[in-house]
């Protein structure tokens, strides 16, 4: 999606794959056969371009360092640094004196230490990894069981151990709802966000997106909240290009209603996928003009209603799926993935309204493209069709 909305600015992607019919593979012809954290490889694509962006954030930021050219890369290696590693979010969100869940570092404690497992007597909480975890893995909820929640956590803890990542205890939020913000952050440091939106997940998956927040329930104050959470996170790292960050809307028996910061991601970003459909400028295309340096485009979506599907891989998933068809309201973007897996995104449909009103018209066309996806037929193979 990237590589697409960069030729409608003139600019030529050259994508970095180890994987020639990769999807962004397919819609860049111009490619470097290599892998992301191989410092020759990422030299060798570097050499050639005027900049480059990353479109996940599990990189090897030595390995960017290592080429020289480390300049050329978007966001800044240093922003990419502390972003890629949760842990380091926390403490950014607790300088900066933005509200986040209670957390401790129980890296240096022992699985079996059970004042460990509950974080200094935060309980119930959730183990999570501090790198390389994403859509609901690298994580553990422990839901106060005594002795089962010991053993679950030693197996987690081990597991990080053996693979050289620490991980953190965060205060298990019961929240209302789980927001998210867009935002664009120029070279000249001007910030442009979208609206608030509010994200639903399954197995810390998202499944859908609608908005705008405000006017599905959400007190505008949130969003208030959330544009001043992205400005300050954006200022701090230095940012240039579009960056997400993620809500929970908790209810907190002593402090009532709190917007609590969960996650930041230094790229473009599922809950922003609407945007290519909603209006207004797609953050795919933003993300692009700020690393050029170009004036940043129209981010609001006006009075209309807007939502995104996901297309996630069944349970049983033997072949490569197949794209529903677009209906009244809706647009299907397909990734063509040549695999599918249980949970994999797939591809995504977004539905459109300038009327709020026909919101119920667009969710229901949303859910029978989803319907006619899981109930459809899949190949085995490029050529074969069941």
């Amino acid at each position: 999606m990237l590589a697409l909305d960069a030729y409608p600015l003139g600019i030529r992607p050259v994508v970095l794959t180890s994987d020639p019919d990769s999807p962004a593979g397919q819609v860049a012809p111009l490619q470097v056969a290599g892998k992301v954290n191989d410092p020759d490889d990422l030299r060798a694509l570097l050499a050639q371009v005027d900049g480059a962006v990353i479109e996940s954030e599990f990189v090897d930021c030595d390995a960017l360092e290592a080429t020289g050219m480390a300049a050329k890369v978007f966001p800044p290696v240093a922003a990419i640094r502390v972003l890629q590693d949760k842990l380091e979010q926390k403490k950014l969100l607790r300088t900066l004196g933005i509200p986040t869940a209670a957390f401790h570092d129980s890296s240096s404690q022992s699985a079996h230490d059970a004042s460990a497992l509950t974080g200094n007597g935060m309980k119930p909480v959730v183990l999570k990894f501090a790198t390389l975890g994403y859509d609901g893995k690298g994580v553990l909820v422990l839901d106060g069981e005594g002795a089962r929640d010991v053993a679950r956590a030693a197996g987690f803890l081990d597991l990080a151990k053996g693979r050289g990542i620490r991980v953190f205890a965060e205060e298990k939020i019961l929240f209302q709802k789980e927001l998210a913000m867009i935002a664009a952050r120029g070279r000249d440091g001007t910030i442009k966000t979208w609206p608030l939106v509010i994200s639903e997940q399954s197995r810390g998956i998202c499944e859908k997106v609608s908005g705008p927040a405000t006017r599905l329930g959400v007190d505008p104050r949130y969003e208030t909240m959330a544009r001043t959470a992205c400005e300050k996170i954006g200022a701090a790292l230095g940012v240039v290009g579009v960056y997400a960050v993620e809500f929970f809307l908790a209810r907190n028996s002593g402090a009532g209603t709190e917007l609590l910061v969960n996650e930041i991601a230094p790229r473009v970003h599922n809950s922003g996928h609407y945007t290519q459909d909603a209006d207004c400028v797609s953050q795919f295309q933003n993300h692009w003009r700020a690393v050029l340096g170009l004036p940043l485009g129209n981010t609001g979506t006006g009075p209309g209603f807007f939502a995104m599907q996901n297309l996630l891989g069944p349970a049983v998933a033997p072949g490569i799926m197949t794209p529903p068809d677009s209906r009244a309201l809706t647009s299907v973007h397909w990734y063509g993935k040549k695999t599918s897996t249980p949970g994999r995104k797939l591809g995504h449909v977004n539905g459109y309204s300038p009327d709020f009103d026909a919101r119920d018209e667009v969710l229901a066309a949303l859910q029978e493209s989803r319907r006619q996806f899981q109930g459809g037929k899949f190949r085995k193979d490029t050529d074969e069709r069941e």
